[in-house]
């Protein structure tokens, strides 16, 4: 109890002066991204063509309660030790005097760990108020901190019924902002659509739905107001970031920024590190790095992707746990091990999770896999296996 007092305090401490930080620059469009995927990649995309046309400050490794606040006054944490907290506290106030920052949109991803406060939505909207708010998508990524709510325990109604509360957390950020706004709209996720009735800003949606605003017609092809467009990209990425770039179109449009010039910038944007890169590793082996995080969702696309570009070259996933899921952890790390032997010729585990349900599947089905409990040996094993032709796909989650 002392510990929770001590840390809604300290919170409510940086809130305190962010707000005021914020105040000096009353004209700056704030942009809210919320997501259970994509909110990095959709921030780098407006990022991306926001710089163009003023000056942009974006929430960079920071999109929760105690991240965000700590990011508009220019603070980061460096090890999150009682010590780093206490020099956090002391340069809150002085970074406040003295730090002028001066833009004219603020990007923020604003990531949401739970139903309560503060690792709600509503909590983060204490911090700031969005005028542009993204909601990209939902997914099972926090399933955990809603367990308690859904009191029905079938396999099949169960996950439905969390990510709809996931999405209805979620979609306080476009329900919150004035009618001056603009909400923003996957209208592809049922889910997402139940909630929108709520809202009072301008709506803008996209998807692949004949209903969207901004709809995908193609592989990155769009059509906005009775206009097509295209997106040329030099770079690979699944299918998710279709909906990444239309996301960040529609932001640009809400902006004033036509579609004709929005994806004609976007051409040259690069992934986030971790986040789905692909280059070139040791002995001329092709890495796929999307370590950064992983759900049911992205793990099996990640390893649909690993697939279509390797062919007939080998495959090899490297997989870690997917982490905070809850109750869906059994039945996502036993899906997790059909999603491999359909996309890999070889697996390579790390993790508990993957070691007690997701291993002893693959070994049933004699499907070429490897546990390590030490990275180290991870490694050296699979630098034995790096070589040209092969392709190896690093995936799992970091959020521990």
């Amino acid at each position: 109890m002392l510990k929770k007092i001590i840390s809604l305090s300290l919170l409510s401490y940086f809130r305190y002066f962010a707000r005021l930080q914020l105040k000096k620059n009353p004209k700056a469009t704030i942009i809210g991204i919320t997501g259970s995927s994509g909110k990095t990649s959709t921030r780098l995309g407006v990022v991306h063509v926001l710089k163009n046309r003023g000056v942009v400050k974006s929430s960079i490794h920071a999109n929760s309660q105690s991240g965000i606040s700590l990011n508009i006054l220019g603070l980061a944490p460096r090890n999150y030790s009682i010590f780093d907290w206490l020099r956090l506290m002391i340069l809150a106030p002085y970074q406040y005097i003295t730090f002028d920052e001066h833009f004219d949109y603020y990007v923020c991803e604003m990531g949401i760990d739970g139903p309560d406060s503060p690792n709600n939505m509503s909590y983060l909207l204490s911090i700031l108020k969005p005028n542009v708010g993204v909601v990209l998508n939902a997914g099972l990524s926090h399933a955990e901190a809603f367990d308690s709510l859904v009191k029905d325990f079938s396999p099949q109604r169960r996950p439905g019924k969390i990510m709809s509360l996931i999405a209805k957390e979620k979609m306080q950020l476009v329900k919150n902002i004035s009618s001056h706004g603009v909400a923003i709209v996957n209208i592809d996720q049922k889910e997402l659509v139940s909630e929108k009735r709520d809202i009072k800003a301008r709506v803008i949606t996209f998807g692949k739905s004949k209903k969207a605003d901004l709809q995908i017609i193609g592989r990155y092809k769009y059509l906005y107001q009775g206009i097509k467009y295209q997106l040329k990209l030099t770079d690979i990425y699944p299918e998710s970031f279709e909906y990444t770039f239309a996301a960040t179109i529609s932001v640009c449009a809400a902006l004033a920024i036509p579609p004709s010039i929005s994806t004609k910038i976007l051409s040259t944007y690069r992934a986030a590190p971790g986040r789905l890169r692909v280059f070139e590793g040791i002995n001329h082996s092709t890495l796929i790095d999307s370590s950064y995080n992983a759900s049911p969702s992205s793990m099996q696309e990640n390893l649909m992707l690993l697939k279509n570009m390797a062919g007939s070259k080998k495959k090899i996933a490297v997989i870690g746990d997917m982490r905070e899921l809850g109750s869906m952890t059994k039945s996502a790390h036993k899906d997790l091990a059909l999603w491999i032997m359909q996309n890999a010729d070889e697996a390579i585990l790390y993790g508990d999770n993957v070691k007690e349900y997701t291993y002893p599947l693959l070994v049933s089905h004699k499907f070429k896999v490897h546990h390590f409990s030490k990275m180290s040996q991870l490694v050296k094993y699979l630098s034995s296996l790096a070589k040209p032709n092969v392709y190896i796909l690093v995936k799992g989650s970091q959020n521990t």
